[in-house]
């Protein structure tokens, strides 16, 4: 087992800085290419890795609370081996432009489920941090690289209804392909409707989670989903919710619920016909954006 370092990128006057971040640190030394672990072998880790953050964790006795699904980059997966780089140079030669991020290096596990043994045991805070949204995963043999990382929100951002409609956009195209979410596979199936009234329930619970800094299907006035669809308005016979926090886009907030097979699930339900999807900002938050989707079939 090797190392965790997290780092801190200079100010970026093009994108908001959002959150506090801790002072830059190098890793050990060592040159090597970090080789690529496949497809199938990065999609196994980031899923166990998601089902972990999922639920609430004991970290050598300090609780932290559930985090938001993970999503695969690209950028994160082809950085080279950092051990004895500057981790913020290798970012931004990546065109990964980071608001936090942290390596971590494993030696010795010979497949996924030991290095998932050691990652619980050495690392469970860095896995729990809310902080981070984006993973990338790589490997030498027996040994591993993880990068977890957020990036800066840019200063353009669309507003939150064309941004929800965009992630429908998504959720279709998702939808048209049969997929595999864990250990379901689901056939393709029709896409969804935008519904304003399961929008506007999507608004008001990423402005609570934001404005009060906390990731939970259970709102701080502990109402559930479907309590907060029907203040809206919205008489349903199914409702569904997914939630993300720290995603800088639609795409990567879609991204992050493929690769959790509850969230996944709900994307590929066929017999949910609506939905509506929202985000929130608050730079001074612990994930800086929140994202929720309610998924809902109304009452015929």
């Amino acid at each position: 087992m090797e190392d965790a370092s997290p780092f801190t990128p200079p100010l970026a006057p093009q994108h908001l800085v959002l959150g506090r971040f801790a002072c830059a640190a190098l890793l050990a030394s060592g040159l090597l290419a970090a080789a690529s672990v496949s497809a199938d072998e990065t999609t196994q880790v980031v899923t166990l890795i998601n089902e972990y953050r999922e639920s609430g964790r004991d970290c050598d006795g300090d609780f932290k609370p559930p985090a938001g699904p993970l999503a695969t980059s690209v950028a994160l997966t082809g950085l080279p081996n950092i051990s004895g780089q500057d981790l913020s140079n290798l970012l931004q030669r990546a065109g990964y432009q980071a608001a936090q991020a942290q390596a971590v290096r494993v030696s010795g596990p010979e497949d996924i489920a030991m290095l998932m043994t050691v990652l619980k045991q050495q690392y469970c805070g860095v896995l729990m941090n809310p902080a981070y949204a984006d993973v990338g995963v790589s490997r030498d043999g027996k040994r591993w690289q993880l990068v977890m990382a957020r990036s800066l929100l840019s200063s353009g951002m669309v507003d939150w209804e064309e941004a929800g409609k965009e992630v429908l956009d998504l959720v279709n195209e998702v939808r048209g392909e049969s997929r595999t979410c864990g250990s379901q596979t689901f056939a393709s199936t029709l896409p969804l409707a935008w519904n304003e009234q399961l929008a506007s329930s999507a608004l008001e619970h990423s402005h609570d989670m934001a404005k009060q800094n906390y990731f939970s299907h259970t709102g701080r006035d502990n109402s559930q989903v479907g309590e907060r669809a029907k203040r809206e308005g919205y008489d349903y016979q199914l409702i569904g919710e997914n939630l993300a926090a720290g995603h800088g886009s639609p795409k990567q907030a879609v991204a992050g619920w493929l690769m959790s097979p509850g969230h996944c699930a709900n994307l590929m339900n066929p017999q949910f016909t609506e939905m509506g999807a929202a985000y929130v900002v608050n730079p001074a938050s612990d994930s800086a954006i929140f994202w929720t989707q309610v998924l809902g079939a109304p009452k015929e």
